[in-house]
């Protein structure tokens, strides 16, 4: 059974999508996306060898755009012009947030993002969301060959299965109306800004995860409840919306979930874990089996616990937003048909996720190979911070490079009496009582030790001269 969740707290807002009680999807307004919103940018640069051009689109950071993606249609109906050129104002749509290390990807196919159907106004475009069943797919492609007007393009999404044909042209005629106001700012307008942004961070969880097979909704926004109520009367469903006075997130436990997701290690039912590392280029997934010793045989017990993995795997990519170029080393399996199991699997998992999923199959060194495609950042980039003390890296000096430093810090000042010293409890095995009496002996000082420095890397050193002085 598929629930939504909105949480609004001192005006933020924070959704999350569960599946038989399992969070597999959360979404916050704490960090600000700007991907799908339309800019009048400027072109700064044209960089022919990489087939892109640097926008100014007012951000901060220069923007990206590929320039294959430039079609004769949008060159002749947006900007009235036959190529670009440096300096010259264009109409951009970012499709990809900045980075710690880059600026936004920027594209000039255009869409429009409706409940039921998405709008390409300068490019041709033309589908039906592979989800929806064959017969009525091909209902709607008819039904598209007749609303299609010539150099638009149109896609019907998931949300469209079992809706009025009139509530699909209403929204594309709003649609086809938003365009004609964003090309007449554009035209009027000459200095880089924001000319359309995305909806509100609510009315976007509703349009896009409230679909046919959400039973329950709950939220504290009672501002919501009218609008739920309206979508879920297109669908002719059911859907029980239960308004809660205090923090559904909270009520529903929903942050004792979400602190999965600043986990490295992930136990399985069996007995067995996976180890999530994400890096700059790809992530890689180590499947283990661990305390796991179920099974008939050897060969079954290797494939029972991929099984589970491979479930788990399709969630946490999808919990975590994770994308980019992701790496699978599954416990080796020799036969092939177990191989094609745990691929089947994955792919029936995957189609739940509304990013675009490509398994790429197993390697000549039996890692599995996908990838997913993510315009938006990772839910680790807005609920994690970078460690001030590690800087990311998840290590820190180990304690015995420490415990040199201190050694050699202890006799550098000659006169003084008493060294005093603040470290951090991860030296508790080398600054014992035994460890003590050792340095007191070696540099002839009394030496005081108190394990509440918060940094593992430091120490804090004090000196008692012999006139009672510090040094």
């Amino acid at each position: 059974m598929k629930e939504l969740v909105i949480s609004k707290t001192n005006n933020k807002v924070l959704g999350a999508v569960l599946e038989s009680g399992k969070l597999v999807e959360i979404f916050s307004e704490d960090y600000e996306s700007i991907a799908g919103n339309i800019y009048l940018g400027r072109i700064e640069k044209i960089i022919k060898n990489l087939d892109g051009a640097f926008v100014n689109i007012g951000t901060g950071k220069n923007a990206f755009l590929r320039l294959r993606e430039v079609s004769k249609s949008y060159l002749k109906n947006v900007l009235k012009a036959e190529e670009l050129k440096e300096g010259m104002k264009i109409l951009v749509q970012v499709k990809k947030d900045s980075t710690k290390m880059k600026g936004p990807q920027v594209t000039t196919r255009i869409s429009l993002a409706g409940r039921y159907v998405v709008y390409f106004p300068a490019n041709y475009a033309k589908g039906v969301s592979r989800r929806i069943p064959r017969e009525e797919r091909e209902k709607l492609l008819l039904f598209l060959s007749k609303v299609r007007e010539r150099g638009e393009g149109i896609v019907v999404r998931t949300a469209a299965e079992g809706v009025a044909e009139e509530y699909m042209l209403e929204e594309l005629e709003n649609l086809r109306e938003e365009w004609k106001r964003i090309l007449n700012k554009f035209r009027r307008s000459r200095k880089p800004k924001v000319l359309r942004e995305e909806p509100s961070v609510e009315e976007m969880i509703l349009r896009d995860r409230l679909e046919r097979e959400t039973k329950k909704l709950y939220t504290n926004d009672k501002k919501l409840v009218e609008r739920a109520k309206q979508l879920s009367k297109v669908y002719k469903s059911s859907l029980e919306i239960k308004v809660m006075d205090t923090d559904p997130f909270e009520e529903l436990g929903l942050y004792k979930q979400m602190e999965e997701i600043t986990k490295r290690i992930i136990h399985l039912k069996s007995g067995g874990f996976i180890v999530i590392d994400t890096t700059e280029a790809m992530t890689v997934i180590d499947v283990n089996t661990a305390s796991n010793i179920k099974g008939k045989s050897h060969r079954d017990l290797i494939l029972r616990t991929n099984l589970e993995a491979a479930v788990e795997i399709a969630r946490q990519i999808r919990l975590r937003n994770i994308g980019g170029i992701i790496v699978v080393d599954f416990i080796s399996m020799k036969d092939e048909n177990d191989k094609k199991k745990v691929i089947e699997i994955l792919r029936r998992e995957t189609k739940k996720d509304r990013s675009k999923v490509d398994i790429l199959g197993f390697t000549r060194l039996e890692l599995l190979e996908m990838t997913r495609k993510r315009t938006t950042r990772s839910v680790e980039s807005f609920l994690l911070a970078t460690c001030p003390v590690c800087g990311g890296s998840g290590k820190v000096i180990a304690p015995p490079v420490v415990f040199s430093r201190i050694d050699s810090d202890v006799n550098r000042v000659p006169d003084a009496k008493e060294v005093r010293l603040r470290v951090h409890s991860m030296l508790s095995g080398y600054l014992n009582s035994e460890g003590v009496k050792k340095l007191e002996k070696k540099h002839r000082k009394k030496i005081s030790v108190s394990f509440d420095w918060c940094d593992p890397e430091s120490y804090d050193i004090s000196y008692i001269l012999k006139g009672g002085k510090k040094g």
